[in-house]
């Protein structure tokens, strides 16, 4: 137990210190990022008992993982920004043509987000069994469902949705 608490405030430290704020986080209010923290918090511990993290490894997985989120979360932005464009082409009724290349674009961003797992995959190999990658793949979708049955369920959710 005692193994685990530390495990659990060295991987939230390194998070923390990973993880250098945006301009946009900068304006966000105080409870949304309170809410942020928390999340992250809550992603931390779940991730580290359910990957059985020796504090070795959190010691070494942790910068690896915040480094590939934060490009997985500049695919996101970027697939985001594909889908607006597209949906607006499509309500400009913009032709074929140009529809057809912010189609492609949108696809392309999939793609993109795929190539960022493949390419931290071999990392994660480095500080984790070939097992404990499996698992945190399993592991980032049952955080994300369960992060969605607690918002189904009233609870957890961000300051600006009162």
């Amino acid at each position: 137990m005692k193994n685990q608490i530390c495990i659990f405030i060295s991987a939230f430290l390194l998070t923390l210190a990973a993880s250098p704020m945006t301009a946009q986080e900068r304006r966000q209010d105080g409870n949304h990022r309170k809410w942020e923290e928390s999340m992250r918090a809550e992603k931390i511990a779940y991730f580290t008992e359910a990957l059985e993290l020796t504090s070795e490894e959190a010691e070494k997985f942790w910068p690896v993982y915040n480094k590939c989120e934060k490009e997985k979360q500049k695919a996101f932005d970027s697939q985001m920004k594909a889908l607006r464009s597209l949906d607006a082409a499509v309500k400009e009724n913009k032709s074929d043509n140009e529809i057809s290349s912010l189609l492609k674009t949108y696809i392309d961003s999939f793609d993109k987000r795929n190539e960022i797992d493949r390419k931290y995959i071999p990392e994660y190999q480095k500080i984790i069994s070939d097992k404990k990658v499996a698992k945190l793949f399993l592991t980032e979708e049952y955080f994300r469902r369960h992060q969605l049955n607690k918002l189904k369920k009233g609870g957890a959710k961000p300051a600006d949705s009162k």
